[in-house]
């Protein structure tokens, strides 16, 4: 089964920098999280860019063994760690430290232990996430997957359609505070979507207008 952890606000630890280390960390940007501290020996132009930007924090230290995760203990606890070393042992070790801990745990070589598989995502825009999952019998299968149907979905997702998806969420929001019965709300954001001068006003990038006509909307189904 294929969920969408909600990582607002969540502190993630991620152990190796190698190219499986580099790949988490970016899958995790734009995700909300409240931190993501990266522990290696070394690391690579990229994560070092990141962390200049301010977007990641690095440990620079050799982990040894999962004893690394002592120091991360009661309120610097985080909600998930990602072991990505190119030790499977290591690896496996953190994994079981982390849930003695009780956090949510993930080796990037060992999916059997693993709390969770995690997929090949195409990320649009920070805002559509598609995932391709062979639920573990063949990341790299999955990795070559996601570049072919990546190169159609971004020439037939347009960027009206990316609008739409921030738009929808703005609907669902304020319908959230307006209309109390679910199937009312669920009745107003599909007119939303659907509604033909919304999008030719999302084509024509008229964002306050369609923002104005989804509350003209609003005051339909009230």
């Amino acid at each position: 089964m294929i969920v969408d952890l909600n990582m607002q606000g969540k502190s993630v630890l991620v152990i190796g920098a190698g190219v499986e280390g580099t790949r988490k960390v970016k899958a995790l940007l734009g995700q909300g999280c409240k931190s993501i501290t990266v522990i290696s020996n070394r690391f690579n132009r990229s994560l070092l860019d990141l962390a200049r930007d301010g977007k990641i924090t690095l440990m620079k230290k050799s982990v040894k063994d999962a004893s690394i995760l002592a120091e991360f203990e009661g309120e610097e606890r985080p909600f998930l760690v990602m072991a990505a070393t190119n030790d499977r042992s290591l690896n496996r070790g953190i994994v079981e430290r982390a849930k003695a801990m009780g956090i949510l745990a993930y080796a990037a070589d060992d999916p059997a232990i693993s709390d969770f598989i995690h997929p090949a995502v195409i990320n649009i825009h920070d805002t559509l996430f598609i995932a391709i999952s062979t639920r573990g019998s063949s990341p790299a299968m999955a990795r070559v997957l996601r570049i072919k149907a990546e190169r159609v979905l971004k020439r037939l997702i347009r960027e009206e359609d990316i609008e739409m998806i921030r738009l929808a969420d703005y609907a669902r929001s304020i319908a959230m505070k307006h209309i109390n019965d679910i199937h009312a709300r669920k009745d107003y954001i599909y007119s939303v979507i659907m509604d033909r001068e919304i999008v030719d006003m999302l084509k024509s990038k008229r964002l306050e207008e369609a923002r104005a006509r989804a509350l003209s909307l609003l005051s339909k189904q009230l």
